[in-house]
């Protein structure tokens, strides 16, 4: 018994060590919204918060940001950026933004929101 739960907390340290990015921050996003499945009903599983790095004005986006939509919103929260994740790697923001952005993750059924700076 204690070498199964040896065993658990090795796999759950390795993976959470395995999962960061040394060569940019991560971007702290929180859970704003939550809509209305698409069918109506109620999700069959918890919404996993998206992983984002930004290093530059490089955004990584891990694999569960794959099928979600990313904004920028200026101070007046007019989008002043957008792109469909269709792969997991590497987004270009454009370098004539800077300044304090709120970036929007927007997934199926969820919005996530934080704040980056460039």
């Amino acid at each position: 018994m204690k070498l199964k739960l040896l065993l658990l907390v090795v796999a759950i340290l390795t993976s959470t060590t395995m999962q960061a990015d040394p060569s940019g921050f991560i971007v702290p996003l929180t859970k704003v919204v939550k809509t209305t499945p698409h069918n109506g009903g109620n999700p069959r599983s918890p919404i996993l918060v998206p992983v984002l790095y930004i290093d530059g004005y490089t955004l990584t986006a891990s694999d569960n940001t794959i099928g979600s939509t990313i904004q920028l919103l200026g101070e007046d929260d007019n989008v002043v950026f957008s792109t469909y994740v269709a792969v997991e790697g590497d987004i270009q923001l454009p370098t004539t933004l800077s300044g304090t952005y709120t970036i929007r993750v927007i997934c199926d059924d969820a919005i996530f929101e934080g704040e980056i700076e460039l």
